[in-house]
């Protein structure tokens, strides 16, 4: 499997991160020129914010396994299998010791499901697959983020800041006819750099970016891949304590885990809310 670039995301997250920071200064200047009408923002002022959405994407993407030095064919998660759209929760956990300083923990975990009748004849995980027979399948998709958040640009209205991570991977795929069946399980840790911007047009309505990447060409010898994670959002905060979310992502991944590929493409949008302490 041969790893794309994948420019354009980037290139839209610099894009957007450029607009959003623009955005802070002009936000920012507008609200300095009317102190009397100017109004603290809301949901800035916690320790603990604990956060829960549904995340409805997409999926995209294919599948290869070889075992037994049979290579195995390039699965296609949407054309062969017959994956669909679903719906996923998303838990993200952020301690604020400091104004500029955050720490934050997110779980995703993903599940697919599909039946369908293969079209054509593949080779996964050592087992070849023949064509117009029933075959059930399922992905899983797990990862955990731990990460540390600098906001170096801080304003009344909103802020620019670098976020470094470290990531848990998690990805398994099984197919299973009625002559065959084969799967493959594996894990990988993965470091991450990226940018986030807030901005704050309405004293209770907060519009968020966020963009993470890495490509990282091997790793022990195991590892090797690259992927992007961009995401748009908006916080309406009915108090300091309570926030209604809402937003859009995209998650690009091509993995190599020893002898297993991974080529997925998730988009869609999520839905939550905020509870701070």
């Amino acid at each position: 499997m041969s790893f794309r670039p994948f420019l354009s995301v980037p290139r839209l997250a610099t894009v957007a991160g450029i607009a959003l920071s623009l955005s802070l200064f002009s936000t920012t200047a507008a609200a300095q020129s009317r102190p009397g009408k100017d109004r603290p923002v809301l949901g800035e002022k916690y320790r603990l914010e604990l956060s829960y959405a549904y995340w409805k994407p997409a999926l995209q993407g294919s599948v290869t396994s070889d075992r037994l030095d049979l290579i195995g064919s390039r699965v296609d998660l949407v054309s062969d299998l017959n994956f669909g759209e679903a719906r996923f929760k998303d838990w993200r956990v952020t301690l604020k010791p400091g104004r500029k300083h955050k720490l934050r923990f997110q779980y995703t975990p993903l599940t697919y499901t599909a039946e369908g009748v293969l079209t054509r004849e593949i080779t996964y995980a050592g087992k070849t697959f023949a064509a117009s027979l029933p075959i059930n399948s399922s992905l899983e998709w797990k990862v955990w983020r731990f990460g540390y958040e600098w906001d170096f640009l801080y304003k009344p209205r909103g802020y620019v800041g670098v976020y470094m991570e470290v990531r848990k991977t998690q990805l398994s795929a099984a197919l299973q006819s009625l002559v065959a069946e084969g799967s493959f399980a594996a894990e990988a840790p993965l470091p991450a750099i990226g940018i986030v911007t807030r901005v704050n047009p309405l004293p209770d309505l907060a519009l968020n970016f966020e963009w993470t990447g890495l490509k990282a060409p091997h790793i022990s010898d195991r590892y090797s891949g690259q992927y992007y994670d961009m995401e748009f959002s908006g916080t309406v905060n009915v108090t300091n304590n309570i926030g209604i979310t809402a937003g859009w992502r995209r998650l690009d991944m091509d993995l190599r885990i020893d002898r297993d590929f991974g080529d997925l493409r998730f988009a869609g949008f999520w839905f939550g809310g905020a509870i701070r302490y």
